[in-house]
């Protein structure tokens, strides 16, 4: 896939590495450190779900069961905000418990 204009990645699949955003209401304004969903160099390689988007049901998912250690959900495109840094990332959860961060 082409490389995609910043705009046009962002009104797409959200900020990226070097995007500021605003948190909720307030003034404060924090930096994505790392993309690791994928990125404007790496355009049209995310995982979005919906009606016309690239993943549909059953699609791009694992035959990993969870007794193998599936996750329970994965939220995509999300912004994490920790002590090591500010990432967007796929978050993959099992048991109530984040137990990855990175590509779904």
């Amino acid at each position: 896939m082409p490389d995609l204009k910043r705009a046009v990645y962002a009104d797409l699949f959200g900020p990226t590495t070097g995007d500021r955003i605003r948190l909720a209401d307030t003034d404060l304004l924090v930096e994505i450190e790392e993309d690791r969903s994928g990125g404007p160099g790496n355009a049209g390689d995310e995982a979005v779900f919906g009606g016309g988007k690239v993943i549909r049901e059953s699609m791009g998912q694992a035959r990993t069961t969870r007794a193998e250690g599936a996750p329970d959900t994965v939220i995509t495109g999300a912004v994490v905000i920790d002590h090591w840094g500010i990432v967007k990332a796929d978050i993959g959860i099992r048991d109530g418990r984040i137990t990855g961060i990175g590509k779904a």
